[in-house]
């Protein structure tokens, strides 16, 4: 059994080394800055989500204005139909007392003809 073994051959000299404390500051900042790129995707999902939400509200409230519109609308027919009710009522009520005061009259004045023709029937 044999193992086969590789070398780099074409390494340049004109690479540069950066010192052990200059790496590790290198991979602090790169991974932190792939934690900074996944809280941002987080915080971009957060706030679509917040939007969505936002969105579903603005529409609830867009409905029950309507509804409330709509109520009002029946509010205002109803007070109009009672308005029309009592001022027909009010109507009916003089037109009433306008029959009764004839009723009366006539009945005073129907009680005195029968007393007159009585009494011209008598004297007759």
């Amino acid at each position: 059994m044999s193992l086969i073994a590789s070398s780099q051959t074409d390494t340049s000299t004109n690479t540069k080394c950066f010192p052990i404390p200059v790496v590790r500051q290198i991979m602090k900042d790169i991974v932190s800055g792939d934690a900074a790129k996944e809280q941002l995707k987080l915080t971009e999902g957060q706030l679509s989500e917040t939007e969505k939400k936002v969105v579903l509200k603005d529409s609830v409230i867009y409905t029950l204005r309507l509804k409330e519109a709509n109520y009002i609308t029946m509010v205002d027919a109803e007070k109009q139909k009672f308005q029309i009710m009592e001022s027909y009522s009010k109507k009916l009520e003089w037109d009433l007392k306008k029959e009764k005061v004839k009723g009366k009259f006539r009945s005073i004045l129907g009680t005195g003809v029968i007393a007159v023709l009585t009494v011209l029937l008598i004297t007759k």
